[in-house]
């Protein structure tokens, strides 16, 4: 783990989630808020996929997850922008767990591209990660529910930047305003099937994807003048909409976007 990774507190919320006997899948949870959140299901009782592109990464953080809560973490190489790899990555969690109940579509690419410099290939990119490949994963999930007569929850990790871009990130702003609408999309095609889908949208949060940004000193100073918080937030911040989207608390709930950003959008 980075030290970004180690600022998450060992406060957990519990009470809210259901998760034992549970499986979840989280994509992205290496590190950062994927990371977060895999370990907070785990502590609640979940069996726990997490799956990205980079298996030393992966394994090193489901053994850590394993050693502290636990639970068997199983740990899934696969790239969200290839239907095939989403597939494989759902029959491996069920030949691990026997079922699926919860999907957590936190892969993401980010990068500060200048709209004007970004060429097609790249502009495909984010699109193909931040918004295809949470609906690859998503699809993957409903058709294995719907086939075996189950529910579940689907929560994807979306942004503050969908609805309101900041300078020089118009690529990831549009794949994640997109992931909203397929957010929305999926509530409305797959609900009379017993499937929830939420997204939450991060405000700026402390991780390895925003240190550009963290080490920019004028946006840093941009960013503080519009937080109510007046500071950054922190992956395990999110850890409490995560398990409240996932778990019995919010069966009724579907098609939202909860937003954790300090305050930033009630004072834009």
């Amino acid at each position: 783990m980075t030290s970004i990774d180690k600022v998450a507190t060992e406060s957990t919320r519990r009470g809210l989630g259901e998760f034992g006997g549970k499986v979840a899948i989280v994509t992205g949870g290496g590190a950062g808020i994927g990371y977060a959140i895999a370990r907070a299901f785990a502590r609640e009782g979940a069996h726990v996929a997490i799956a990205g592109r980079t298996k030393e990464t992966l394994t090193r953080s489901a053994e850590a997850i394993e050693r502290e809560c636990g639970a068997p973490v199983l740990a899934v190489a696969a790239d969200v922008a290839e239907p095939t790899d989403c597939e494989g990555m759902i029959a491996e969690t069920v030949r691990r767990f026997g079922a699926i109940d919860m999907l957590v579509n936190n892969a993401a690419l980010f990068s500060v591209v200048p709209l004007i410099d970004a060429d097609a290939a790249e502009a495909s990119r984010f699109f193909a990660v931040n918004a295809i490949g949470p609906l690859n994963v998503a699809r993957a999930f409903a058709r294995w529910a719907i086939d075996h007569g189950r529910g579940g929850a689907i929560v994807n990790i979306s942004s503050i930047a969908a609805g309101r871009p900041a300078l020089n990130v118009g690529l990831y702003s549009a794949s994640k305003a997109a992931l909203d609408s397929l957010t929305r999309s999926m509530a409305v095609e797959w609900a009379a099937s017993g499937i929830q889908a939420n997204a939450i949208g991060p405000g700026y949060m402390l991780t390895d994807m925003n240190q550009a940004l963290m080490d920019n000193q004028d946006f840093n100073a941009w960013l503080m003048s519009r937080i109510p918080s007046k500071r950054w937030g922190r992956p395990d911040e999110l850890v409490g909409a995560a398990i409240f989207l996932a778990s019995s608390a919010s069966d009724y709930v579907n098609g939202q976007i909860i937003y954790v950003d300090g305050g930033m959008l009630a004072a834009m």
